[in-house]
């Protein structure tokens, strides 16, 4: 197969990211010549290798790469933000939402680093296609709970912004937090939603105790409470 039938037959797939073993299959050749035929192909640019045995044309989307490298995974933080125009931020670390453990990648000018996250809230996400590329990503009312949950990926102002800014299906992100069962999540959802002008406390009522929790991790604590969603208020949003 010469080069440029092999490289149009890859283009036309709507997966981003391909095996050896199923480039081998495109090839009909020996695994001994599809090494050598990759090698030639990587060295002249034709062709990336992502990690070893995972391969891909050169500027292919980040983020259609970065869904398509374990199998369950999504985009999501501050990454699925970028993706839905919900942030004026171009990060360029692509953080991906995974069951199993998994090393941080460099491809090309980017970064893709995984986060695990426990069965229990790997849900709210959905399979996509982005210049004729498939990718899977959190749903916007997901993404903000991951972001609240760990906003060491994602800034909490942020997702203040994003709470602003988008459509949120109030009744799915009542579900969804329900079903992510944190009580710190549901905390900062609440005093979030409530400075953006919608009250939910009836909702989550159960989820508020008497401990107070830092809105934001990160963050040094202050002396300053919401005694209704019981948060240390220790960042200000404009």
């Amino acid at each position: 197969m010469r080069t440029d039938e092999f490289l149009k037959k890859l283009e036309s797939y709507r997966t981003p990211v391909f095996s050896f073993s199923e480039l081998v299959k495109v090839l009909d050749k020996h695994e001994s010549y599809a090494k050598v035929f990759l090698n030639r192909a990587i060295k002249k640019k034709l062709l990336v290798k992502i990690e070893k045995g995972k391969y891909g044309l050169p500027n292919q989307n980040p983020f259609s790469v970065a869904s398509n490298l374990v199998f369950p995974s999504y985009i999501s933080f501050i990454s699925a933000y970028s993706f839905y125009n919900l942030t004026t931020q171009l990060p360029r670390t692509f953080f991906v939402v995974s069951l199993k453990q998994k090393r941080e990648i460099s491809c090309n000018d980017y970064k893709i680093k995984f986060v695990t996250m426990n069965k229990k809230r790997f849900f709210g996400y959905k399979k996509e296609f982005f210049n004729g590329k498939v990718l899977f990503i959190a749903e916007v009312e997901k993404t903000i709970l991951d972001s609240l949950f760990l906003p060491i990926y994602c800034p909490i102002s942020e997702t203040f912004f994003a709470l602003v800014k988008a459509k949120i299906d109030k009744d799915k992100l009542l579900e969804y937090v329900k079903k992510f069962d944190s009580k710190i999540v549901a905390k900062r959802l609440g005093y979030l939603l409530e400075l953006s002008g919608i009250d939910i406390y009836d909702e989550l009522k159960n989820f508020i105790r008497e401990n107070y929790e830092l809105l934001n991790p990160i963050k040094p604590k202050t002396k300053e409470k919401n005694k209704k969603w019981k948060v240390i208020i220790n960042e200000v949003f404009e």
